[in-house]
């Protein structure tokens, strides 16, 4: 037994079974890969990486699936089920490539702006190359240290992180590792709200844990907790409008995005599209080949020189959004990337007839709108920047002038 002593969480227990997926070099990879992107360029403390976000959330499925297991009658959750829902949590994001979602950001630009032909599934890249990593490189492991009562573990992990659960037990491991309230969002809106110095993610972990239980195949939470969960949807609005969503840290990302398709577009890095591949490339040798062959990227990213933003933000309210993001894209092409468009959205929380919080009053279950007045005033949060090089500057007049007009 080995203990992790994290800064979130306390001490993480690892037996010798899950230090073999740990030690493996697909998860030590982890600890090179950033969990926020370029946030550190504005909130300096956010260095953490992939690596403890991991084991972060292998803790807390492994927390509310025992707390689950007390609350409810499910006769499926037993030990071994909940270990294995644990290393489901343990291995979500093993298919990150470096800067996390900016690089699914790259292979967007590449397809969008610069008409290249790459396969790209938008924020599902990195799941998608997870199932080959789990099936390819971690499928040994996996059988000899997790078959449990002829469960094959390989199949239901991929099953419960791709969302495409066959059986009652890959359907709560799915809700606990994605959904509404779930243990991958609450470890990172406390650990990124820690590392950002920040109080907007925090919210009473150990509240929630001890409120969730599971009913006629939902995930739900006592009634008399529903405060938590609004601190909880709070929480990650807060930290989407403060920390996520900041304007420069857009356009940190957006030089990162752009100086890395254009190493892509010259050849001088590829698309890793098999694990092996992506075992290659980190972000060391990616800030290496920026400074031979980006310049003015690979300045504005180490030195914080030479990019600015057009100081208006384009928010949804902008009856030209549309025509605005146009141009600025036919200028990202002309200038090969000095000049940027970098959108944000995010719906912190919308029902629909698959997926709600639920609510549990010890009879029935409901819908956490209709017991919270709260939740109906969230709304989706959309804006947009535009950001450019000072070489370029003379070419940003006709977007200055468009955004200026919108109202």
């Amino acid at each position: 037994m080995k203990l992790v002593r994290d800064p979130v969480h306390g001490y993480i227990e690892l037996d010798e079974r899950v230090l073999r997926l740990v030690s493996d070099p697909f998860f030590q990879r982890l600890r090179h890969v950033t969990q926020t992107g370029l946030a550190y360029m504005v909130y300096p403390g956010m260095t953490h990486k992939r690596f403890e976000h991991s084991l972060g959330t292998m803790y807390l499925a492994k927390e509310f699936s025992s707390f689950i297991k007390r609350n409810s009658e499910v006769d499926f959750l037993t030990t071994e089920m909940i270990s294995l829902i644990s290393i489901a949590g343990l291995l979500h994001d093993i298919g990150h490539m470096p800067f996390s979602h900016t690089f699914e950001n790259v292979l967007t630009t590449l397809r969008q702006v610069y008409g290249e032909e790459v396969i790209e599934q938008g924020k599902k890249t990195h799941v998608i190359m997870g199932e080959k990593i789990i099936s390819e490189e971690l499928s040994s492991v996996l059988e000899k240290e997790f078959s449990f009562a002829g469960v094959d573990p390989v199949k239901f992990i991929i099953n419960v992180i791709s969302g495409k659960y066959n059986t009652e037990e890959e359907k709560l491991g799915s809700l606990l590792i994605s959904s509404f309230i779930d243990s991958d969002r609450s470890d990172y809106l406390l650990r990124d709200s820690y590392f950002a110095g920040v109080d907007y993610g925090r919210f009473d972990i150990e509240r929630l844990k001890r409120v969730m239980l599971y009913v006629d195949g939902n995930l739900a939470i006592l009634k008399k907790a529903t405060p938590i969960v609004e601190e909880f949807l709070l929480a990650r609005m807060y930290m989407y409008e403060n920390v996520y969503f900041h304007s420069v840290v857009g356009m940190y990302n957006a030089i990162a995005t752009h100086g890395i398709a254009k190493l892509i577009r010259e050849n001088i890095i590829e698309v890793p599209l098999q694990p092996k591949e992506l075992l290659k490339l980190n972000e060391f040798n990616i800030m290496y080949e920026l400074q031979k062959h980006g310049e003015e990227f690979y300045i504005g990213l180490m030195e914080r020189k030479g990019f600015r933003r057009i100081k208006q933000d384009i928010t949804q309210e902008c009856t030209n959004i549309n025509e605005i993001r146009d141009e600025a894209m036919k200028e990202s092409f002309d200038t090969n990337g000095l000049i940027m468009y970098h959108d944000f959205f995010d719906v912190p929380y919308m029902e629909d007839l698959g997926e709600a919080i639920y609510i549990y009053d010890g009879k029935e279950i409901e819908r956490f709108s209709s017991v919270s007045t709260m939740v109906k005033s969230m709304k989706e949060l959309r804006k947009a920047i535009v950001a450019y090089h000072v070489k370029v500057k003379d070419r940003i007049d006709k977007l200055e002038r468009m955004i200026k007009k919108c109202k």
